[in-house]
């Protein structure tokens, strides 16, 4: 059965699982709603036939409560006393009368008074000699012509009469009930007797058995367990032993009677102490549950069918997309696969690109202390512009500037902490918060560690927390910490000069002291602008700069030069002149050149390694001597040649997984907006375009000529994403590397 189920389809699969999750809540509402229905509706049926029940027994009992007031008000009326009744024949008429009017009930087919040691019977319809009632007018087959005087005479108490055949004359023989009450009644010495006779199926009129009790039937039982009435006189009602099995059990009991079983209820009158029963088919009582519980089974039979459908079409629909996932796994295997296994061939697809991911992952993270250390140094060279260009390029590495207000701080500690330097760097990165948060950037002095930062606190709050960490560090590691901070600036341009501030900064330590934060800000700055003002120096290179010409540069740059030896400025200000001019030979020569400047002029670090002014001046002249020389430097001799070397080196080397762009920029020292535009317009198409044409080619060759898998193939052609090439491969082909192979072999 299990191997029968794993050779199915993957979609059919989980259509029979979902069937089955659907059928198990189905089972669960039909069993429990089967039971719960069953026992509503059979409360209900109960509940039914007991108010039947009770409505038959209130209706006898009713009766027999209404007769014994009437034998109660005879007693009490003077013209049916025993001395007015018997006076004259005139009283014998004005009493029939009387009783006339004491049929107040249709049941009752005629109410009769004895008096006792009379002859006569005093009647609403007419007056009976006693020793001819039961011999010349009412034949009763079970009351003799000597009973019947003998109980009018006799009796104390009443007596209700079973229903018995009774020949009238004229009339067909009727069953009757007979009920003799004494009176007074519960008198010790009666004077007289009472007779009510009844049809019997005028008893059981007020239940309406004919419609309530088609074909079950109701039985009330006397004291002594005789059929008193029934609503049809069946031959079990004969047989003495129903009644003791009747009362031998309690509550409902269920009798097979004539090959049908019934259901059977009865209960004893406290009133009249008359037994009520009610029988009914087992089927009929049954029905309505039955009924009840065939339209739940189809209700539930019907939303099964939905339900199933409904599953159906929305797996068709929710797996569109796996049908696709696997046509890709056909394409990169190049074979086809068995539905069965759709799942393990992707699985087996992801686990490959998994592994793919890992690797490229390992080799990102061997490489992220590099990228890092790669992008804060453009930072400080003022390579990157704004914030966003900065977050772009450092998210992948871990490295987000989210404040506008930058600035670098120097940190400097004793010798002996130098083994430790990774811990103080550690330590300060944790006690960055919400308001300042920054980056380190590797030193060339062992003892000293440089953090470029970004801080959204206003510069006093930036103060006191410094002041707190240089604090925190000493107390940690126990040595004497110095800080050094450059300015903050909002503008992402100026942390070079930040840099250059807080280089100042900390070499103020011999004035200052050891550990101190010694803020830029807060040294005191000698003013040459007598002598030699930079702000119209830098005036003067740009009125330079716009005339593009190399000799008028140089020597405007010569004269700075001389003049910055003979002013006595400040290191710090010569630092910061050298700074602004080169980022000015450096935007002017990507302005003309773009991609020349990369690596040719020196950067921020470079400067604080000079200590004299004619250092300082001798690097800003040989930043400009390089700027004269790009400036004179022709174009390559022929454009041709160069496009030819970018297209020779592009097939020599797009099988290279890290092969990019970028890297065919740095091999030909352009700068990649540079690359791309000069290519664009040599070949009229880009450098990517290029590339993907070579790899198709080189792929559609080896698709021809080997066995290889289609993912070693990509591989080979310096692709690790497979997907991509082979949605690259079909939009250029027409078709998949798995389908270009079978039409090429067909």
């Amino acid at each position: 059965m299990k191997s029968a189920i794993n050779r199915l389809p993957v979609f059919y699969r989980y259509l029979l699982s979902f069937i089955v999750l659907l059928l198990l809540p189905l089972l669960f509402l039909g069993t429990t709603g089967y039971l719960r229905l069953a026992d509503i509706v059979g409360n209900e049926v109960e509940r039914n036939n007991q108010a039947m029940l009770d409505k038959m027994q209130d209706e006898v009992d009713q009766k027999l409560i209404q007769m014994n007031k009437i034998a109660g008000q005879i007693t009490q009326t003077p013209e049916l006393s025993p001395y007015v009744l018997t006076h004259d024949p005139l009283s014998m008429y004005e009493g029939r009368k009387v009783l006339e009017g004491k049929v107040v009930d249709d049941s009752i087919r005629e109410v009769l008074l004895h008096i006792r040691g009379s002859d006569y019977l005093y009647s609403s319809l007419s007056v009976y000699k006693v020793k001819d009632f039961v011999t010349d007018f009412y034949h009763y087959a079970d009351w003799s012509e000597k009973q019947f005087p003998e109980d009018l005479n006799s009796l104390t108490a009443p007596v209700l009469r079973p229903a018995e055949d009774v020949k009238i004359d004229g009339l067909p023989v009727q069953r009757l009930v007979t009920y003799v009450v004494p009176i007074p009644i519960n008198s010790q010495r009666p004077y007289g007797t009472v007779l009510f006779i009844m049809k019997e199926d005028m008893m059981l009129r007020g239940l309406s058995p004919q419609k309530t009790l088609p074909q079950g039937n109701a039985v009330v039982f006397d004291q002594q367990g005789r059929v008193l009435s029934a609503y049809k006189q069946e031959p079990y009602l004969s047989d003495p032993n129903f009644y003791r099995q009747l009362t031998g059990n309690t509550g409902d009991i269920k009798l097979d009677i004539q090959d049908k079983t019934y259901a059977v209820t009865y209960q004893k009158s406290p009133k009249s102490g008359l037994t009520y029963v009610m029988l009914l088919p087992q089927t009929s009582v049954v029905a309505p549950v039955n009924r009840v519980i065939f339209e739940w089974i189809n209700s539930l039979l019907v939303i099964f069918i939905v339900g199933c459908l409904f599953v159906y079409f929305i797996m068709l629909f929710n797996y569109k997309p796996v049908q696709r996932l696997a046509a890709l796994v056909e394409a990169v295997r190049g074979q086809s696969i068995r539905r069965a296994n759709e799942f393990d061939a992707i699985g087996s697809v992801i686990h490959d690109m998994v592994d793919s991911n890992r690797m490229l992952g390992r080799k990102l993270e061997e490489n992220r202390s590099a990228i890092k250390e790669h992008l804060l140094v453009g930072l400080l060279k003022g390579e990157m512009k704004t914030l966003q260009e900065v977050n772009e390029r450092g998210e992948e590495v871990g490295i987000v500037f989210p404040f506008a207000q930058t600035a670098v701080l120097l940190l400097e500690f004793p010798a002996s902490l130098i083994p430790y330097k990774d811990n103080i760097i550690g330590e300060v990165e944790r006690q960055f918060d919400s308001d300042c948060i920054g980056y380190c950037k590797e030193s060339l002095e062992p003892q000293r560690a440089m953090f470029i930062m970004s801080v959204y606190s206003s510069t006093d709050d930036w103060k006191q927390w410094l002041e707190k960490l240089r604090e925190h560090l000493s107390a940690v590691f126990e040595a004497p910490i110095t800080m050094g901070a450059g300015n903050l600036y909002a503008e992402l341009a100026q942390v070079g000069r930040s840099y250059l501030e807080a280089s100042t900064a900390i070499d103020y330590k011999l004035i200052r002291g050891n550990q101190r934060t010694i803020f830029f800000d807060e040294l005191m700055a000698h003013d040459h602008e007598d002598v030699f003002n930079p702000r119209r120096v830098l005036e003067e290179i740009d009125m330079v700069l716009q005339h593009g010409n190399p000799d008028r540069i140089a020597d405007a740059v010569n004269q700075i030069a001389v003049r910055m030896k003979q002013s006595g400025l400040t290191l710090f200000i010569a630092r910061e002149l050298c700074y602004d001019i080169i980022r000015k030979f450096i935007a002017y020569i990507e302005k003309k050149q773009p991609g020349s400047s990369n690596g040719s002029f020196p950067d921020v670090m470079t400067l604080t390694d000079f200590t004299t002014l004619d250092e300082i001046a001798d690097l800003f002249t040989t930043a400009c001597a390089t700027l004269c020389d790009s400036l004179k430097e022709r174009k390559p001799a022929s454009s041709t040649a160069l496009i030819e070397q970018i297209t020779q080196y592009i097939l020599h080397h797009y099988s290279e997984s890290d092969f990019s762009v970028q890297k065919i920029a740095d091999h030909f020292s352009l700068s990649l907006s540079y690359l791309s535009r000069y290519f664009k317009e040599q070949t009229g198409r880009t450098v990517m375009d290029y590339l993907n044409e070579i790899r198709i080619d080189q792929a559609k060759l080896l698709l021809r000529t080997n066995d290889n898998s289609v993912k070693d193939i990509v591989q080979q052609v310096g692709y690790y994403d497979v997907s991509s090439f082979i949605r690259k491969f079909k939009q250029s082909v027409g078709v998949t590397p798995g389908e270009y192979r079978k039409q090429q072999r067909a």
